[in-house]
């Protein structure tokens, strides 16, 4: 688990069901970008939310919006854990995408920063693809909002 802000950290599934470390690290709440593990197995408070990606190829640009937002909303409570299968892909994706969503910056700068971080970041081309077109398909404005429907629409 790395810590990219005083408020977000990236981890694995492994890091996502590490309870007690999670707690003593002043974790509220988890993303999960992946379908396990997911909230039932949380039996110790915290807030979890699920919005689950490919890695790669194939997800919608509602699915990506979806998990700015959640994040957004998770952070709004307390500090965040986001988590995919291994941190290096999804996970990046969506903490560089909130932090260029809600400071107005480049996501490549934003990228660039949580790589110095975690150093083993590297996003597939699918989730590249997909950044971009959201980018031409959410205005800056609407990004943090939350999205006018939730599901699988979208792309």
């Amino acid at each position: 688990m790395d810590w990219i802000t005083g408020e977000i950290a990236i981890g694995n599934c492994d890091d996502a069901r590490r309870f007690e470390v999670l707690r003593n690290a002043g974790i509220d709440g988890i993303l999960s970008l992946t379908g396990w593990p997911n909230g039932e197995s949380n039996g110790h408070g915290l807030i979890w939310r699920c919005v689950e990606l490919i890695d790669g190829h194939g997800n919608p640009i509602a699915r990506l919006h979806e998990a700015v937002w959640q994040l957004h909303e998770l952070v709004s409570q307390g500090k965040v854990l986001v988590h995919c299968m291994e941190g290096v892909s999804r996970s990046p994706l969506v903490v560089a995408s909130y932090l260029a969503d809600k400071a107005a910056r480049p996501f490549e700068d934003c990228l660039s920063e949580v790589a110095q971080v975690r150093k083993w970041t590297a996003l597939q081309p699918g989730l590249m693809e997909l950044r971009r077109a959201y980018e031409s398909a959410i205005a800056p404005h609407q990004r943090i909002g939350r999205p006018a429907s939730h599901g699988e629409n979208g792309g």
